[in-house]
């Protein structure tokens, strides 16, 4: 009787790591033929839009040019950038801090072996109680007219290596004031590439 319990629970076994091993094979994360989510894209890998001449040296002399902060209260919310930062702004409503928040908006040079650009990033890396709403401006970059339409805005979550296009459906394009804005519920940095 004692044989005969271990030949069926043997027989459970087998048959059970059978199950699970044919069951991972069609599994997405072992199964090569399902689609890959994207990860980002590393930096080197992005075409940077330049910027323009007079612009990149004054990023390059001082490495704080175009930086602008401000406190930040729950009762009044406030608007942080704007000509110091190359028209680069966030707009915070009431209520979207739960405390007295130091916001800041510095314009960053991007560059590497290859290319130079422009980036903004946004300070202190946090979430909002209420979405904010980033304006940045395209103005100070070498782009012609009929490239207008051709650029993507990229942000990174980290320190820049990898970054992630936004989605043109989130963002409002005013080809006037050269500028695009869009609602988050946090902080990050920016740049804009082809």
């Amino acid at each position: 009787m004692k044989r005969g319990t271990y030949l069926l629970l043997s027989l459970v076994l087998i048959f059970s790591v059978a199950v699970f091993i044919n069951g991972c094979s069609e599994n997405s994360v072992s199964n090569p033929n399902e689609p890959v989510e994207s990860i980002g894209i590393h930096v080197d890998d992005i075409q940077w839009i330049p910027v323009k001449t007079e612009v990149l040296e004054k990023l390059k002399s001082l490495s704080k040019t175009g930086m602008t902060g401000k406190m930040i209260t729950p009762e009044d919310g406030g608007i942080v950038g704007g000509n110091i930062t190359l028209d680069n702004t966030v707009e915070i409503p009431r209520r979207a801090v739960e405390e007295k928040t130091f916001v800041t908006v510095e314009v960053l040079c991007i560059e590497d072996k290859k290319q130079t650009s422009a980036g903004v990033e946004f300070l202190p890396s946090m979430e909002f109680e209420k979405d904010v709403t980033i304006t940045l401006s395209w103005a100070f970059l070498d782009l012609e007219d009929d490239e207008e339409l051709e650029f993507n805005i990229y942000f990174s979550e980290d320190e820049g290596y990898v970054w992630f296009p936004l989605e043109k459906t989130e963002m409002v394009i005013d080809y006037d004031e050269k500028t695009v804005k869009f609602k988050t519920d946090h902080f990050t940095r920016y740049g804009w590439g082809i």
